[in-house]
């Protein structure tokens, strides 16, 4: 937020210009000027809300001055997200006759903890080179020096609860408008706080009075720049509606302000009102209500359910199961167009029959014919590869008649087509049957994976005596005493539903409308099939089924199981169909049925985790700025799920349903995110 200068503020900087300046200019502009041109603040750290004051002070020679023939030119600072006043210009004794000086001063208010900087100021200015008067002149420019400062938070020991923000020395006063008026006619009450300070950062208090409606009215503001310090007035209205008859009193009102002097808490108070109620015309009664009998208490979960197994694995589980289901693919369309290019650079003959048999073993079972050349080391290590004993002593025979054959003085090219044939129908059976272990292996890679998922790690024997502890103070209707024990097993076990959901219960009976959202929305993101705790939503005023707020009943890992078998599926049919470029359209389905699922776990994972929700612990208005003095704007419900946009300092910026957004104290939310 950018505060500029008031129109009065910026009328005597003019006249600061036109009277000090010039002379200051020329003797900032080079040392011979003699001109003093420099910027300070009153303090180098402050609270928030406290004035500083920034003073630009011009030292200007008398002869400078005679010297000027028309008036410099004077840019103020402009102060950056800050409030920003003038004060009058102030024009000290000079120390010696022929220097004058002259103060510019302006009171700074920080509204968020911080540094802030002060930006310099610039001067422009000229003098004649000679005292001719039709000499020509020089144009010279001075800049002060930047100044910053620190804002930090009024201090949290001994801060009353009912303060909101009030920052100066301030007295106050109450009055009503009348001393009598009739049951049914409404009068003004008005509190007036004044003192030093910047009245326009001071909130409005509560007030209830007994006897009467109260309705908060409008506000009168008056700023007062003429002392050193920045002082002013706020008056704040009320309209009370008498119910009552009689001599009635209006209670003292309080005000709770942060003295930076002192460094403490003050509460003020006024004295109290006499009011004479008389009769009226009609008597306003106070609506009633028929008694309502308590609701019973909420079930509890029986005991703890372990660690919730809705959500996704977390680590790079996806990304390596997704790579290496079609690796043994890639190696086999890898080794197949090895083995066909080896093959056109040969002759067709026994050879080319000897290196194809080769090539097509170690791409179906890794074995090389060259490492197992002992007698029957063929047959066993084909058949530790899932080829049936027959295929098995096929192969060796083959691979004897190849080595004969390739070896011998001559040979016959129909013999050498007959082995062709055969290596080929050969081939083709040890692919299919060595294949089906290569399925079994994939399997496994599933169930492991499965299994990684769904792993439990069990509730830790702190969670465990916590929750024990809570349900029996729960059955003692000592609810207090169970919140805080059940919030005791959520942290131990964060990822358990059951102790989320007691938690939610306890503390809906203890009157703690946040804690039991949180704890209900969390159980519930937890195992997001659990009815019973998605109907413990639906009592809360708070909307709990659109927005934010809104938890879809699917879980995500089985979504992701089923996404990942289906890939395994289709790999393993393209797997089946050797010599294939591209899958068949079935298998291209199931492909694009588990990047369907995997990108719907995701999506709803993602969603589960919550990571830029909270839930509305305590009501109070939203503010425009991150500051307890700003303009209130909607207020939330408590118990209301809200996304948090923006943090800063112990503010967070948030968007509610109904376009309604604003800043917030963080403190009184609860992060709905994932432990």
């Amino acid at each position: 937020m950018h505060m500029l200068a008031s129109a009065r503020g910026i009328v005597a900087a003019v006249c600061l210009v036109h009277a000090a300046l010039p002379a200051s200019a020329q003797e900032g502009g080079r040392p011979a000027d003699r001109v003093g041109f420099a910027a300070s603040i009153s303090t180098d750290t402050v609270y928030v809300g406290q004035q500083v004051t920034y003073a630009l002070t011009v030292r200007i020679p008398t002869e400078i001055r005679q010297r000027l023939r028309r008036n410099p030119e004077f840019v103020p600072p402009e102060p950056r997200a800050m409030l920003a006043y003038d004060l009058p210009l102030a024009r000290d004794p000079a120390t010696a006759e022929e220097v004058e000086v002259h103060v510019y001063r302006r009171a700074l208010f920080a509204i968020t903890p911080g540094r802030y900087q002060v930006p310099p100021a610039r001067l422009t200015y000229s003098l004649p080179q000679s005292p001719s008067f039709f000499s020509r002149e020089e144009e010279r420019s001075l800049r002060s020096a930047g100044v910053s400062f620190v804002a930090i938070e009024p201090p949290v020991g001994g801060r009353p609860e009912s303060w909101t923000g009030a920052v100066g020395r301030w007295k106050v006063s109450a009055r009503l408008e009348a001393p009598t008026t009739r049951v049914g006619d409404p009068l003004v009450l008005v509190l007036r706080v004044e003192g030093e300070g910047n009245a326009m950062l001071l909130p409005r208090p509560p007030v209830e009075i007994a006897w009467a409606d109260v309705v908060a009215a409008d506000e009168r503001i008056s700023l007062d720049s003429t002392p050193r310090t920045f002082a002013g007035a706020k008056e704040f209205a009320w309209l009370i509606t008498p119910r009552e008859r009689g001599a009635q009193v209006v209670p003292p009102l309080t005000y709770v302000t942060f003295d930076p002097t002192l460094r403490r808490y003050q509460t003020l108070r006024t004295e109290p009102l006499p009011l004479v109620v008389a009769a009226g015309d009609r008597v306003v009664l106070p609506p009633q209500r028929a008694p309502r009998a308590a609701p019973p208490p909420l079930v509890l979960k029986p005991a703890l359910s372990g660690a919730s197994r809705v959500a996704l694995p977390g680590g790079a589980w996806w990304i390596w199961f997704a790579f290496l289901i079609p690796m043994p693919w890639v190696a086999l369309r890898v080794t197949a167009a090895q083995a066909a290019r080896e093959a056109r650079r040969r002759d067709h003959s026994i050879f080319s029959t000897r290196a194809a048999f080769d090539a097509a073993l170690l791409a179906h079972t890794g074995i090389q014919l060259a490492r197992v050349t002992a007698p029957t080391a063929l047959a066993r290590a084909l058949r530790l590869e899932g080829v049936t004993p027959e295929s098995a002593a096929d192969a060796e025979s083959l691979r004897d008649a190849l080595d004969a054959a390739s070896f011998a003085a001559s040979g016959k090219a129909t013999d050498d087509d007959a082995l062709a044939v055969r290596a080929q129908a050969l081939i083709a059976r040890v692919a299919a049957e060595a294949r089906k272990r290569g399925a079994w292996l994939a399997l496994f890679v599933m169930l492991g994976f499965s299994a990684a998922c769904a792993t439990d790690r069990g509730a830790t024997e702190q969670a465990l005596v916590a929750f024990a502890e809570g349900r029996t103070a729960y059955v003692g209707a000592e609810y207090a005493r169970a919140q805080m024990a059940f919030e005791r097993a959520a942290r131990a076990a964060p990822r358990d539903p059951a102790a989320w959901a007691n938690l939610g219960a306890a503390a809906w009976q203890a009157a703690d409308t946040g804690t039991a959202v949180l704890g209900w929305q969390r159980a519930l993101r937890l195992d997001p099939t659990d009815r019973a705790t998605r109907e413990a939503l639906r009592g809360v005023r708070a909307p709990q089924r659109s927005g934010a707020a809104r938890v879809l009943p699917i879980p995500p890992l089985p979504l992701a199981l089923l996404g990942a078998l289906s890939w395994a599926a289709a790999w393993l049919l393209v797997l089946a169909v050797p010599g294939r470029a591209s899958p068949a359209p079935p298998r291209r389905s199931l492909i694009a049925v588990a990047l369907l699922l995997a990108l719907s776990a995701a999506w709803l994972d993602e969603r589960l985790a919550a990571r830029d929700l909270a839930v509305i612990a305590a009501s109070s208005p939203l503010r425009t700025l991150p500051a307890l003095g700003a303009d209130p704007g909607p207020v939330p419900l408590v118990g209301e799920v809200v996304r948090v946009v923006e943090r800063r300092g112990v503010w967070v910026r948030l968007e509610l349903s109904g376009e309604r957004s604003g800043w917030y104290p963080a403190e009184r939310t609860h992060a709905l995110a994932r432990d």
